[in-house]
């Protein structure tokens, strides 16, 4: 199975981030496949599709302009969006991104790059929408550079147009009728999200299911549509992943709520998929008689992967213990490769189970604070000095690619809908959100400073005294814990930026299912080029080796049955915030080992990373006033030690320090002395981000898009980031 290009780090301009919209691609090109067609050429000066750590962008100079026409018809709320890096811009030398919807007669500028912004690598986003890019027979798109020298160059990537096609929003569905639960009744596009909810008018149900829900075989979707599909995968024999796998899982009434008994991720037989439950609701129809309706949201990850597709089901049950054909689709993702929707119906059987009294709850949520939560938009009422646009600005992240946002300051969590392609999905504080690297911080980075503060001296432990595949490949013997996941173990290929992580997906390390396959890849894949603690490269392989050591450890000083996981992250730690169960289990090998990836596949709800980050930003590893993790490491990595910033990551202005990354707002913030702020990052679109100013941040998208600078300085009404020159 091709899984793609799946841990590029992409550090783009920090600049904020979206508001919520519910849109369909009418247009994109990001020119990965390399051609241009469509697109026109005119001007003075060059332009061609160039390659840059395997990105291909559009690269103009001097004063060329490239240009395409397209058809907005039958759709509202057009938005156009584009991305330009540049270089050698002086002056008044500006990249230029436009739209026009009266043939040429006038331009609508999307985005602007002008000198200063000019440092050759850093993607800019711009984003408008206007009532007259709607429902066009033509629009015009041009992109220009307004240079005077042959070396003033702009780099086109990202364009994107999307919009709400109008016919097809009117035929959806907003409500399943009773008589659509038969298997005579054709579901044949996706219906609204309203439809998995409850209606107006329905009351709060008057019976309870307890029990198993099955069916038995893998169920095609009667409907399927791709979007996005950059790695191939449409094209792999055998492939399946336009089905739904077998289901038989148990699940227990509690109130209104339809909680399955099995959480986290749950490996199945399908070839390609996996699936994460959550809670869902039972309600009674409105007039339904006999009848009440249940909802369940669940999620399909991509097997050995992290992407995540959710999706929602419904059907009718009855006090005999009768169940109604279902109604099922996946309308939502969090991907930066593979994006679809699928639909279907599905024959759904019961068999009735007493009640476990010794089930888990689904959350332990009474254990800690709970954090307040409220609309994003009462943060304009509550903080009247904190721009709300800047908190939600779609230029800085396209809003189709965004998965959901919110912001943490002063106990109170300010969450965004979760929107899908067919309306806000009803299941917002359940929905399955991955962690791609936010693993790197929260399992590698936790899980050896839990280790160190439980036994003094393991991150000086060396990688060669528990791995034997490292201690076989040669010069692991002074590479330590920390140096492994400070990434610094001095074995690397090329210091060019995703250049070795993008080796690591070409020698099939994310596509490999066992332990030894995994372990003597990352062993071996790079030669010894400095000491250990000199040199940070990137890469996911020096994570799981870390994890490989840290589990050998435990082996041999805990006992011979030791998880880390387990033993070091969910019983101590998670379960003392209160983490929901969607955090009980982690990505792992299939093979006996069951050896956990570490730096990526786990897979959380919103208010597990609330608490997360409230846990890191306030504290040095605290919990109910209990030592959990060391608290030198956290205040390290936290950027607390002046003294032990990290070493430079990419540039001067970010360091990578026991998993965390920082980067200093100074010049962006116009601050007086250095400004270091501590984040994590996630492949295709993921940043959360620790404020100095007691501020925590976060956003899920998949755009490959990381801009959050603008949020930050925003947040200097509530309180000072820094001094300001």
């Amino acid at each position: 199975m091709k899984l793609g290009h799946l841990f590029s780090i992409a550090i783009a301009s920090f600049v904020a981030i979206t508001l919520d919209v519910t849109a369909e691609t009418i247009f994109g090109d990001d020119f990965q496949d390399g051609n241009a067609e469509g697109w026109g050429a005119a001007g003075d000066g060059d332009i061609g599709l160039s390659t840059y750590a395997g990105n291909v962008s559009m690269r103009m100079t001097k004063k060329a302009m490239t240009f395409a026409a397209i058809t907005t018809q039958g759709y509202a709320d057009v938005r156009i969006a584009a991305s330009f890096a540049a270089g050698d811009l002086e002056g008044n030398d500006v990249c230029i991104f436009e739209a026009s919807a009266d043939e040429g007669q006038s331009w609508v500028e999307v985005l602007s790059v002008k000198s200063g912004q000019d440092d050759l690598v850093t993607m800019h986003r711009g984003s408008v929408a206007k009532p007259q890019f709607d429902d066009l027979p033509r629009l015009i798109l041009r992109a220009r550079v307004a240079g005077n020298s042959g070396n003033d160059t702009c780099w086109l990537d990202g364009v994107s147009v999307t919009g709400r096609w109008m016919a097809d929003q009117q035929s959806r569905l907003n409500y399943f009728s009773s008589d659509m639960f038969g298997s005579d009744a054709e579901f044949s596009v996706p219906a609204s999200t309203t439809a998995y909810a409850p209606a107006e008018g329905s009351e709060p149900a008057a019976m309870t299911l307890n029990g198993r829900l099955i069916f038995a075989a893998d169920q095609p979707a009667s409907g399927f549509e791709i979007y996005i599909d950059r790695s191939g995968l449409d094209g792999e024999p055998d492939a399946r992943f336009a089905e739904l796998p077998a289901f038989d899982f148990e699940y227990t009434t509690e109130g209104d709520r339809l909680i399955p008994k099995q959480r986290g991720l749950i490996a199945r037989d399908h070839p390609f998929w996996e699936y994460v439950l959550t809670p869902g609701r039972i309600w009674s129809e409105a007039g339904g008689g006999i009848w009440t309706r249940a909802a369940l949201p669940f999620a399909l990850v991509e097997k050995n992967a992290n992407c995540t597709h959710n999706g929602l089901l419904i059907f009718r049950f009855n006090a005999e213990g009768e169940v109604s054909d279902a109604l099922w689709q996946v309308g939502s993702e969090t991907c930066a490769y593979f994006q679809f929707d699928a639909w279907g119906r599905l024959e759904l059987s019961f068999e009735p189970l007493g009640r476990d009294a010794e089930r888990r709850s689904a959350n332990m949520q009474d254990l800690t604070p709970v954090p307040e939560v409220r609309a994003i938009s009462t943060l304009a009422s509550d903080h009247p000095g904190v721009l709300l646009e800047a908190i939600a600005a779609p230029e800085d992240v396209s809003p189709e690619f965004l998965t959901v946002y919110g912001l943490v300051l002063d106990g109170v969590h300010y969450v965004s809908e979760c929107q899908t392609r067919y309306g806000p999905y009803p299941f917002c504080d359940e929905m399955v959100i991955p962690s791609y690297s936010f693993a790197k911080s929260l399992f590698a980075g936790l899980a050896l400073m839990r280790l160190e503060h439980l036994h003094p001296g393991a991150k000086d432990a060396f990688i060669a005294d528990y791995v034997p595949e490292c201690a076989h490949a040669g010069h692991w013997d002074d590479v330590t814990f920390q140096d492994a996941l400070n990434m610094t173990t001095g074995r690397y290929a090329s210091r060019v930026p995703d250049a070795d992580e993008n080796r690591a997906v070409d020698e099939a390390f994310f596509i490999v299912e066992t332990h030894i396959e995994k372990i003597e890849l990352a062993c071996t894949q790079y030669p010894r080029k400095s000491p250990p603690g000199e040199v940070w490269v990137y890469h996911t392989t020096d994570t799981y080796i870390l994890g490989t050591a840290m589990a050998a450890f435990m082996r041999r000083h805990v006992n011979a049955a030791a998880d880390i996981y387990r033993d070091l992250l969910v019983d101590p730690v998670w379960s003392a915030l209160g983490l929901s169960e969607t955090l009980s289990e982690t990505r792992r090998t299939y093979d006996e080992n069951g050896q956990p990836f570490v730096g990526w596949g786990l897979v959380f709800e919103r208010d597990d990373l609330a608490r997360l980050l409230v846990f890191l930003q306030h504290g040095s590893g605290q919990i109910n006033g209990t030592q959990v993790l060391d608290a030198n490491m956290l205040g390290a990595a936290l950027q607390r030690d002046p003294g032990n910033r990290g070493l430079p990551a990419t540039n001067n202005d970010f360091r990578y320090k026991n998993g965390f990354w920082a980067w200093n707002y100074a010049d962006f913030g116009g601050c007086e002395g250095d400004a270091w702020i501590s984040f994590m990052s996630g492949f295709g679109g993921l940043s959360a981000v620790l404020m100095p100013n007691g501020v925590s941040y976060y956003y899920v998208s998949d755009g490959n898009e990381y801009a959050w600078g603008g949020a930050v300085r925003a947040t200097n009404a509530y309180a000072p980031i820094c001094e300001d020159t």
